[in-house]
């Protein structure tokens, strides 16, 4: 069995769709607004996926009128965003963001996975790096039956190995932070992952943010991540 590991769209529907893998189920840890100027369309395909879906900090500000709780500029980002996000969608689509669960566990191929956007303690917000430490992990896994624990959040790809237990983060699909425009997923098969990185048309999405009416200065530094994966 293959299945695709996917987490942080943010609204870029040029990434999602640069994903081109043939998969018998999809699990995605969200965050599939906010950043991006294609909000609509993300989750139309997210739909058509057929997706096990789990919600995220964005997700839940878009959806609940919440605060994300990001820091520093990324926060004035996605605070300028989210006003776009909301005229942009339609209430049925800020139901879809609201219906998920925080946590999922779903059993496929005889292995239990555990989905949550952050933290098995904090599925919302907690920031747990790949420099975590083992006792960090240890803590969120323990008492939760699972094989693998699949988490998104940092936007940073990693795996760690927990007792004999799994923690994957696939990175991010829509908003790299990892110094190139590489979209960032991951594949389990048959017990075995494999972390990838493709290319995607991120200057498409960059002519997609110049065609909104966000402030020029919001543009630039958005258009920015997306060239460089990170902020300046």
């Amino acid at each position: 069995m293959k299945i695709l590991l996917i987490s942080d769209i943010h609204a870029n529907l040029e990434a999602l769709q640069a994903i081109d893998e043939d998969r018998d189920a999809v699990l995605c840890m969200r965050d599939l607004v906010d950043y991006g100027p294609s909000p609509k369309e993300c989750i139309a395909e997210l739909w058509l996926m057929g997706a096990v879906i789990v919600r995220g900090n964005h997700d839940n500000a878009v959806a609940f009128q919440q605060d994300c709780r990001c820091h520093g500029d990324y926060k004035l980002l996605s605070v300028a965003t989210r006003q776009l996000t909301w005229q942009l969608l339609e209430p049925s689509e800020i139901e879809f963001l609201r219906q998920f669960p925080l946590t999922e566990t779903v059993e496929l191929a005889g292995t239990r996975f555990f989905l949550c956007h952050a933290a098995p303690s904090d599925p919302l917000f907690r920031y747990l790096p790949s420099s975590a430490s083992d006792d960090q992990w240890e803590s969120e896994v323990e008492g939760i039956k699972a094989d693998f624990f699949l988490v998104g959040h940092t936007h940073e790809a990693y795996r760690k190995r927990v007792g004999n237990k799994w923690v994957i983060n696939p990175g991010s699909v829509g908003q790299p932070k990892g110094g190139r425009p590489l979209v960032s997923y991951a594949v389990w098969q048959d017990g075995e992952i494999v972390h990838k990185q493709v290319p995607y048309d991120f200057r498409r999405t960059m002519e997609r943010i110049d065609e909104t009416k966000l402030e020029s200065k919001i543009k630039s530094r958005l258009k920015h991540i997306l060239a460089f994966g990170a902020l300046a």
